[in-house]
């Protein structure tokens, strides 16, 4: 990750990792110009706790999803650490390994609950955000704008400095602890799939061919995951 110069986080419980996860980053690669999107399993997210397949599973189907596109990479940076997944420390440890400016992946729902993660004034010193909006779930700009002014109230040493637009992305500029990020709102295709949706096809039998890559669903079977 030494030579990289702009690095893409896409964290998550992948429970499990899908085709349309797989589309979003590659989308989002593709229009914020990233060197490389690495995929990063939780191993016990703080904000789900039920009906979720074993880390290591989880980590050896996004690694099969993965494998045939080399600006996709994955890590068990979380799985090692066999505590409860908290964004900052992956955050703190990803940026010990490289120089690359991050851009920590989420969805708008994820981003708006931001202020109930741990340290998260410390986020906005380590990484940049793109935010993605889904068709049906679309924040605005302007409550965006307006969540970014209440952070400034809930959070020490944060500040709002302003938006931009750049073809069809708005960026705002955000200030933590004297340091800048960027926060990039995204609109992304809405792919109807969710892991949701897969497990509760894979619990009544119905197929889940072409939802998940071929080997993921290979893999599924042979270990049969999301049966109970």
């Amino acid at each position: 990750m030494e030579e990289l110069k702009r690095l893409g986080i896409f964290g998550g419980t992948f429970n499990p990792v899908h085709m349309g996860h797989l589309i979003v980053a590659e989308n989002v690669r593709d229009r914020l110009s990233l060197d490389m999107v690495l995929f990063v399993p939780a191993h016990i997210p703080p904000h789900k706790s039920v009906d979720v397949a074993p880390a290591r599973d989880r980590l050896e189907m996004v690694r099969l999803a993965v494998k045939d596109n080399p600006l996709f990479a994955v890590s068990d940076i979380e799985l090692r650490r066999q505590e409860k997944s908290y964004t900052v420390d992956t955050l703190w440890e990803i940026k010990s390994q490289t120089n690359a400016d991050l851009f920590f992946i989420l969805g708008s729902e994820a981003f708006l609950q931001i202020h109930t993660w741990r340290a998260p004034e410390q986020l906005f010193t380590l990484s940049n955000f793109i935010v993605m909006e889904r068709p049906g779930r679309v924040v605005g700009v302007g409550d965006f704008e307006d969540y970014l002014r209440e952070l400034e109230k809930k959070l020490p040493y944060f500040y709002y400095r302003g938006m931009e637009k750049l073809e069809d992305i708005s960026i705002f500029t955000v200030e933590s602890e004297k340091a800048e990020a960027k926060i990039y709102l995204v609109s992304v295709i809405n792919i109807g799939i969710s892991s949701t949706m897969i497990r509760r096809f894979l619990r009544e039998g119905r197929s889940i061919k072409y939802l998940v890559p071929k080997e993921v669903e290979t893999y599924i079977k042979e270990k049969g995951l999301y049966r109970g």
